[in-house]
């Protein structure tokens, strides 16, 4: 005999059809990985194995793909927010993304080399609402705020010596 509770759990509990259901709804809203649509639906439905075959039949239909995902991430932290590599690649692997995926993306998209022009037009707007003079404490906010964005130290200070430079040579 089952108790009144355990019935009333189940009942609860989303069918397969309507889990499915509320994974396409979250995959118009926005993609996911694989790993974070599978954490959210067992947040849902702790039965694991229903999740996975849910999973899978979105993979199947082409509706999750890691890869893909990783690509279009890769460019819209390109090109909307001004990211370096190393912050990109924190925030992919934070969402469960394979390593070794994120490292051949990252490579085939932003290649160590191309981080200059994405640091430039970061170092650009984050200058153009400092207002001069430059002094120490502005200089150290400007590098600390260029690292959190995920660009190599190395390359902010040779970037900064290089903009500092120019500043001094038109005075």
């Amino acid at each position: 005999a089952t108790s009144s509770s355990e019935l009333t759990s189940r009942a609860e509990l989303p069918s397969s059809q309507q889990l499915y259901i509320s994974a396409l709804k979250a995959l118009t809203r926005r993609p996911f990985p694989i790993r974070e649509l599978e954490r959210k639906l067992l947040q849902s439905c702790p039965d694991g194995q229903t999740v996975n075959q849910i999973i899978e039949r979105l993979r199947a239909a082409g509706y999750l793909d890691d890869r893909k995902f990783c690509e279009s991430f890769i460019q819209s932290r390109i090109q909307r927010k001004a990211y370096g590599r190393a912050r990109i690649e924190r925030e992919l692997r934070t969402r469960g993304l394979n390593p070794k995926l994120v490292s051949e993306e990252l490579e085939k998209a932003y290649p160590a080399d191309a981080e200059l022009g994405p640091l430039q037009h970061a170092l650009e707007r984050k200058l153009s609402s400092l207002p001069p003079p430059m002094d120490a404490k502005k200089l150290s906010r400007l590098y600390n705020h260029l690292l959190r964005r995920g660009f190599p130290g190395e390359a902010i200070r040779q970037e900064l010596r290089r903009r500092l430079k120019m500043e001094t040579a038109l005075d």
